[in-house]
């Protein structure tokens, strides 16, 4: 299937490249098809693109790489959910803000995640509760 988007062109994908989130992703609740699209040369990036939206995609970030001590448990429910069986399933990436357009002050979204189970194909952003992380965690550290 070939998808437009608004920063990439068209892509193709196939059937297997689509992830489902059922309740969509807060806001854009409507939007229940997704697929990820890496950024050559740097891994510890990826487009999560709205398939029926060319204008929707959301940059995530590893945050293992960024964050050592970052812990998320997913909670029995949001497993059975996303039909989690193995652990090696599961991609957690957290939601970048780009402030300004401003790289050097890019901050990730730890208190929800993106979760997703690479093979049943289905995600969700998980909203933590009683979390010490917040919504805008930077990136990297001003060295001045």
């Amino acid at each position: 299937m070939k998808v437009p988007t608004s920063r990439f062109g068209v892509i193709e994908i196939g059937p297997a490249d689509v992830l489902n989130f059922p309740e969509g992703v807060p806001a854009f609740e409507q939007l229940r098809e997704f697929f990820l699209h890496p950024i050559p040369d740097n891994p510890a990036f990826i487009w999560l693109q709205a398939i029926a939206d060319p204008d929707v995609a959301f940059l995530l970030v590893d945050p293992f790489l960024f964050f050592p001590g970052y812990e998320v448990e997913i909670p029995e429910g949001l497993q059975q959910e996303l039909k989690i069986k193995e652990a090696a399933d599961v991609l957690v990436l957290a939601v970048v803000t780009v402030p300004d357009g401003d790289v050097r002050r890019m901050t990730a979204n730890l208190v929800a995640p993106v979760i997703i189970n690479r093979a049943a194909r289905l995600g969700r952003q998980y909203v933590m509760e009683g979390t010490k992380y917040t919504t805008r965690h930077p990136l990297f550290r001003d060295k001045g």
